[in-house]
């Protein structure tokens, strides 16, 4: 790196002792060669005999100052540095490299107008030098002119086309442009150029799930994962790979890992990506509280001296004016929980709450639905270009009564914005089943079969019941045939088929066991599945097998993802099988209401209770199970006693309209009340 000294062998000791020591090196390595602006070598040309005395004087006197400059720079003397550059380019104002590393170090003291004058005077020095363009791509990326920036880091692209450091940035530029399939190839270049860069690695794999590359991104994992030192992206990226890939390996080795890794400050994020996963595994309640203890201090490090957002104090039900409630969430959009939040919201009472929306999708994905969600609220926000604490800010701004989060930890969600506190009560509801793990969030909705009493003890926010089932259920009308037929799938007339139309992650191993156990209970039964692609379907059937189901015991229904042809797929199934652990919500809910068995193991967490809440509220219990042998036997009764299985479902067609699951404005009712329920236990509190 010429005249740049290292600094950082200083910081050694106590910090680094941990396994993360080798893996945070690497990071800080990696950022420094691909998303910082550094010094270079300044080229002199070499002593000459010829030239007088006087000129070599000179030049050994410029040598001395760069010699100098760089001491002092790398020491942190950055002024002092500065001007031993002033003097250097006094004698030989030639040298580009010396104008370059006055820009750096003006960029470093955060004069960008300096900056940019100086690498000016580099580049009309030297008009084609890569590195001159890459000094631009970093002072424009800072200054947020990322069309600027882009377009230097790809002219470095183009004069160095095996720069690493140029097509990375160039890459990072056009995701700031929401140019994402722009940077993917950009990504794959540098990912081949450097192997072993952890930052490069881990860029490529987020665009590859962005894509829904799955497969690519797993066997870039498992090229990346021999070679990599553990670290807090290696195993978070385990974890996520433990489903997708065959077998229990990922998971006997990065589960553990990631329950008990060291998490750093700055690193809330990957540990709420344990949190979120965890739901998914075995893991008992103590443990995913001590997780959420992690996250939550994790998360109040990264806010450290900020106070809380909030600008109104609590506000009691009935007081004047409706109350402002808000909505958070990503899928205000054709989306499952998007068309049942929409049904939700337009039942609102408008003379008592008056509504506001906030959305994290990406502005490309509104739709028709979107549009329906600004219509029934006061103002409908887009917070997808917002940082975390920008975000929370807007929201602070609109005065909210109670804000309601309906992500948790699922796929895009944000709860950085709750740790900010945008409003003086926070509820947490149905994007995820289990808790955020945060201590600004308040309470997290519920009901009397999904918590249990002792609940409170392993969640940070508060347990808070509805009166009804914690999940409505939506009732669509199902097409008048289903999109393909048993003949077409080759299915015999008298095989039993049981269906599960889930994804990758709740496909945990004792789930596939027992599902073994019971297909070779019950000969010539199938296993259905959904999915929309033939991708998605090799990485099932490559699952499968790896525990022992044959792919001639597999069928995929297409999956149209419109309500009228996803619900009649159901007219080919005989039984649901409910996931464990993680069971199912709204495919509990569309099977019910289909008047489709379903088969569920009731846990102790909420995440293991859900399918039961609804059959609870149904009042058709007989198909939940309380042992994993129960389950099994209850799952073969169903497939070869035809007689128990038509009453089951008469049972659910004939009590679904009295229970009240499927009552949108009764469901709606039940909400406000729990609203203001939280608003009134929060006053008392204060």
């Amino acid at each position: 790196m010429g005249h740049w000294r290292r600094r950082r062998r200083r910081a050694g000791g106590a910090r680094y002792r941990h396994r993360q020591r080798a893996a945070t090196c690497v990071r800080a390595r990696a950022r420094r060669r691909c998303a910082r602006i550094r010094l270079v070598r300044a080229r002199l040309a070499p002593a000459c005999a010829r030239r007088s005395a006087a000129a070599r004087r000179r030049m050994t006197k410029v040598r001395e100052l760069l010699d100098e400059a760089a001491t002092l720079a790398a020491a942190g003397a950055v002024d002092d540095a500065l001007a031993a550059y002033a003097a250097a380019l006094a004698h030989s104002p030639q040298l580009a490299e010396a104008h370059y590393n006055v820009a750096t170090l003006r960029l470093n003291k955060g004069d960008l107008a300096g900056a940019e004058a100086s690498l000016h005077d580099a580049a009309r020095l030297k008009p084609d030098w890569a590195q001159a363009f890459l000094g631009f791509g970093h002072l424009y990326f800072r200054q947020g002119r990322f069309e600027d920036a882009e377009r230097a880091f790809d002219r470095a692209a183009a004069l160095t086309p095996d720069s690493v450091e140029a097509l990375f940035n160039q890459a990072r530029a056009l995701d700031r442009l929401r140019g994402w399939a722009e940077a993917l190839p950009l990504l794959r270049r540098a990912r081949a150029l450097a192997p072993g860069n952890e930052e490069i690695w881990a860029a490529l794999r987020s665009h590859l799930l962005l894509f829904r590359r799955h497969e690519e991104a797993f066997e870039d994992f498992r090229d990346f994962e021999p070679n990599a030192k553990l670290s807090t992206r290696v195993v978070s990226a385990g974890l996520l790979s433990a489903r997708i890939a065959p077998g229990p390996g990922y998971e006997e080795k990065y589960l553990p890992l990631a329950l008990d890794w060291p998490y750093r400050l700055g690193e809330a994020r990957y540990a709420g990506v344990a949190l979120a996963q965890a739901e998914y595994f075995d893991v008992p309640r103590p443990a995913l509280k001590r997780l959420q203890d992690t996250y939550n201090r994790l998360r109040q490090d990264e806010r450290a001296g900020v106070s809380d957002f909030v600008a109104t104090k609590i506000r009691a039900p009935g007081a004047s004016g409706p109350l402002r409630i808000g909505y958070l969430s990503a899928d205000f959009r054709n989306h499952v929980m998007g068309r049942l939040m929409r049904d939700v919201l337009s039942r609102h009472d408008r003379s008592r709450f008056a509504l506001h929306a906030y959305s994290l999708a990406l502005r490309e994905t509104e739709d028709a639905v979107t549009d329906a969600f600004r219509d029934c609220c006061e103002t409908f926000v887009r917070l997808d270009d917002l940082d975390n604490r920008a975000a929370a800010q807007m929201i602070a701004q609109d005065r909210l009564d109670l804000l309601v989060d309906l992500m948790g930890h699922s796929g895009s969600s944000r709860p950085g914005i709750l740790l900010y506190k945008p409003a003086p009560v926070i509820v947490t509801h149905l994007g995820s089943h289990g808790a955020v793990g945060l201590q600004q969030v308040d309470f997290k909705l519920g009901d009397k079969h999904v918590n249990l009493p002792d609940t409170a003890q392993y969640q940070i926010e508060a347990p808070l019941d509805l009166d009804g089932c914690v999940l409505p259920l939506r009732r669509a009308e199902p097409a008048a045939a289903a999109v393909v037929t048993r003949e077409e799938l080759g299915i015999g007339r008298d095989a039993v088929v049981f269906g599960t139309f889930v994804n990758l992650l709740k496909l945990s191993p004792r789930c596939l066991t027992l599902w073994r156990r019971i297909l070779a209970r019950v000969p010539g039964s199938i296993l259905a599945f959904s999915r929309p692609s033939e991708a998605d379907q090799a990485l099932f059937l490559r699952r499968l097998a790896s525990f022992g189901i044959a792919p001639s015991r597999i069928a995929f229904i297409p999956w149209m993802m419109d309500d009228a042809s996803d619900r009649a797929r159901y007219r080919l199934i005989d039984v649901v099988l409910d996931t464990l652990p993680y069971s199912g919500g709204d495919t509990t809910a569309a099977a019910l209401d289909m008047g489709v068995p379903v088969v569920t193991r009731v846990g102790e967490r909420a995440a293991e209770r859900m399918s039961w809440s609804l059959l609870a509220h149904l009042g058709v219990t007989e198909t939940a199970a309380q042992t994993d042998d129960e389950y099994v036997a209850i799952a073969c009764r169903l497939a070869q006693d035809a007689h128990w299985r038509a009453a089951i479902a008469a049972a659910i067609t004939a009590r679904l309209p009295q229970s009240g699951l499927a009552d949108l404005d009764r469901y709606t009712r039940s909400l406000e009340a729990a609203y203001e329920r939280a608003l009134a236990l929060k006053l008392a509190a204060s």
